[in-house]
């Protein structure tokens, strides 16, 4: 295959071809360009990538290989899908590249399953075919019928009443138990009713048990309800509910839920999803998923109180509801399960113990003091709220920080605590006389109880002022640093302008750049996926050459081996025909060697019986003869006269002996006649076998064509199969690849946006 060449079209040399020999525009083919020319067109590179699309998409290409060298099977009545593809398919000599090899080795596998797939839908619309067909002729069965949908009763030999018939005829058909022991079971008269029968069960229940809602019922009516109850409960007092089928015990559920039926409730049994037996639904806790014996149910509950990892209880993920678990443990767990909700229910970091480790108690909140800071458990222990550790009494917890920054407060602003209650007070007018809300009167300024100083108006104006003073150091420090702060704020702001600015500068540049990189990378890329696009284009074209060339050894291998199958089918059948004709030859030869010894015996055989028969009549003749001379020797004519006794036993002898040759005769041709019926039937046999060779055959060249068409359609499916996957990986290449021409990298982008950096990997791929 000669490879053009290739030619790169940014080259001045090229420039002079027609302008539709290229998808880029004058100023892209040119190289000659500023920005002003080419910032509208690579705004939208993916336009370029359209253009260079549409113009590979609308090249001439050459006919397909298969277009003139696969015609079309006839396959007439062959199944070609029951046949297994040549084996000469996946042979591939000379074929080294691997698209081709996976080409190979898929193709047959995509037909098969397409073939398989092709089976499914004539299975399944053969058998919707015949259902339609069925429900027509059912239909059609049920148009005849008066009553399709219910069951024909054979009558007894001696049949009950009519309105004990009719009775239980409804109730029986409608809840589908078994009629009474003095009727004959129901039959369906047809199989296709089954189906209708059981459909219209339901309705039949709902039309025969149940009351409309907003119609009355006339007295009719209820009579006949009201019979029909009682021949229902009559039934079923003399049958074992419990043993009969879950159909039954799920239509008795339905009426005893619509008050038709008060019997005895149906002992059904479920199964526990913890231990896996069986308990009677009644003795079962029904959860939202799951069923639980109580034993299982009660181990699941004391569980998820002991751990409180598995709280609350859940079967499944789902949470079991507090009313169901509560009704269905006993006293003590339910104790328990109810204090394990109420501390459980408080986060971890709200909940108080007792701080004693051989107490250590949940402190209910109602036993909480958030004003003393203390919780008592139910033993009397006091313990810290702050710092969970034994009450401190009086004094201060040493963890609680709110109380020192109030004291630090309190230093600076000269308050006193009350010797009683230690309340902090504040003085602000009159003497220094104070009276806590506890009802303890002490002195402001030195604290101890009222009249037991003597301390002055003075002092407490000093401390006063002492306390003013320091509460205006403190305003004076803070407005201090509230103005560094300010300064520093503001020196931070203006360092944050700058910078800002600057960054805003900064970006600009490199927007800039970027945009130019952009544009240099998108006419780079563009070349390159021209390049690229080439090179896949020139690929493809050999490797359909060569898939072509692997094509046509294949066809001819093919047409070979077909040849071969059948020349050698010939020489096998001759070969068969001339050793079944040398087989019948040698039959026919031993055959008439059969009958000529078997004739050849028989005749032996009747001619020792007449050698024996004439030595008997010889001797018989003689001794007679001996008889005769005896009575009639010494008298006048004796020889005359034996001669005339002999005469009599000679013509008998004589008749006997023509009647056995008669005999002998009719015995001879008896026997030749069976020798030429058994051999007429060696003939037949010899022809029935000539006849079935040659129906052997004629089915086994019947056989070795049919297989042929199928191996001649299974190479062109295969052929065509492989030409659409090639052709799918070339556009798939050619076009799936593209997307990544203007994938650049988001530092290269103009804006941060946009992007690329995988054109040449995708160029040097696609080679």
């Amino acid at each position: 295959m000669t490879t053009p060449t290739m030619t790169d079209p940014f080259d001045d040399a090229n420039i002079s071809r027609k302008p539709t020999d290229w998808p880029l525009s004058k100023a892209v083919v040119h190289g000659s360009f500023t920005p002003g020319d080419y910032v509208d067109y690579f705004d939208d590179p993916f336009a370029v990538l359209e253009q260079l699309q549409n113009h590979w998409r609308s090249k001439d290409r050459e006919t397909a290989w298969s277009a003139d060298n696969l015609p079309d099977v006839d396959l007439e009545d062959v199944d070609w899908h029951t046949y297994e593809p040549p084996s000469l398919l996946r042979k591939t000599p000379n074929v080294t590249c691997q698209i081709l090899l996976d080409i190979v080795a898929s193709s047959i596998d995509v037909v098969r399953e397409r073939n398989a797939s092709e089976d499914r839908q004539k299975q399944e619309d053969e058998e919707q075919r015949k259902a339609a067909e069925e429900e027509a002729a059912r239909e059609a069965r049920n148009g005849k019928d008066p009553e399709p949908y219910l069951p024909i009763i054979i009558r007894p030999d001696n049949p009950e009443p009519e309105s004990s018939v009719i009775h239980t005829r409804s109730a029986d058909s409608a809840i589908g138990i078994p009629p009474p022991p003095l009727r004959r079971a129901p039959s369906v008269a047809s199989a296709a009713f089954a189906a209708k029968v059981e459909k219209r069960r339901g309705f039949a229940l709902k039309r025969l048990f149940h009351r409309r809602s907003g119609d009355g019922e006339s007295s009719a009516a209820g009579g006949a309800r009201e019979a029909l109850r009682q021949q229902l409960e009559a039934t079923l007092g003399s049958l074992d509910v419990a043993s009969t089928d879950s159909h039954t015990q799920r239509t008795l559920q339905k009426l005893r839920k619509s008050g038709f039926y008060k019997g005895p409730e149906v002992n059904v049994e479920v199964e526990c999803v913890s231990c896996l037996d069986d308990v009677p639904q009644r003795d079962c806790v029904k959860v939202t998923c799951h069923s639980y014996c109580r034993e299982c149910f009660v181990r699941l509950i004391t569980a998820a109180v002991q751990n409180e990892q598995q709280w609350p209880p859940k079967c499944c993920l789902n949470e079991i509801p507090f009313r169901t678990i509560l009704k269905n443990i006993p006293d003590g767990l339910k104790k328990t399960f109810q204090e394990r909700a109420s501390e459980w229910e408080v986060p971890v970091s709200e909940r108080v113990y007792c701080h004693r480790p051989d107490c250590a108690l949940w402190i209910q909140p109602r036993k909480i003091v958030m004003a003393k800071r203390q919780g008592r458990c139910e033993r009397g222990h006091l313990t810290c709220t702050i710092c969970r550790g034994q009450h401190h009494g009086s004094g201060e917890c040493p963890e609680d920080r709110d109380m020192d920054l109030t004291n630090v407060l309190a230093e600076e602003e000269g308050w006193k605590r009350c010797s009683s209650c230690n309340a902090l007070v504040e003085h602000r007018e009159a003497c220094q006389h104070m009276t806590c809300r506890c009802g303890h009167q002490f002195c402001y300024v030195c604290g101890q109880r009222w009249r037991t100083c003597s301390c002055t108006m003075d002092q407490l104006y000093a401390l006063k002022g002492a306390a003013q003073e320091r509460r205006e150091h403190r305003r004076f420090r803070e407005q201090t640093e509230a103005a560094e702060l300010r300064q520093i704020l503001a020196q931070i702001e203006l360092f944050e302008q700058e910078e800002a600015r600057r960054a805003e500068l900064e970006r600009l540049e490199q927007a800039r750049l970027a945009e130019e990189r952009w544009q240099r990378q998108i006419k780079e890329r563009i070349r390159q996926e021209t390049v690229r696009r080439r090179e896949v284009e020139l690929k493809y074209e050999e490797l359909r050459h060569k898939l072509d060339e692997l094509h046509e050894l294949q066809r001819v291998m093919a047409d070979t081996q077909q040849d071969e199958d059948a020349r050698d089918l010939a020489k096998d059948s001759e070969a068969k025909q001339a050793e079944l004709d040398a087989q019948q030859r040698a039959q026919r030869t031993n055959l008439d060697e059969l009958v000529a010894s078997r004739m050849a015996s028989k005749e032996k055989t009747f001619a020792r019986e007449y050698a024996l028969r004439a030595a008997q009549e010889r001797k018989v003749e003689g001794e007679y003869e001996e008889q005769l001379q005896a009575f009639w020797s010494g008298k006048p004519d004796a020889a005359a006269e034996v001669e005339a006794g002999m005469r009599p036993l000679r013509r008998r002898m004589d008749k006997g002996l023509r009647v056995w040759q008669q005999w002998r005769d009719d015995e001879l041709a008896q026997y030749k006649t069976r020798l030429q019926d058994e051999r007429t039937i060696r003939e037949e046999l010899m022809y029935s076998a000539r006849h079935r060779l040659a129906a052997r055959l004629e089915d086994a060249g019947d056989q070795a064509r049919r297989r042929a068409a199928a191996e001649r359609k299974w190479v062109r499916e295969v052929m065509l199969q492989r030409e659409r996957m090639l052709g799918a990986r070339e556009v798939e290449e050619m076009e799936g690849d593209a997307d990544s021409l203007f994938a650049m990298d988001e530092e290269a982008t103009p804006e941060g946006g946009g992007g690329g950096g995988a054109a040449a990997a995708s160029g040097s791929g696609a080679r």
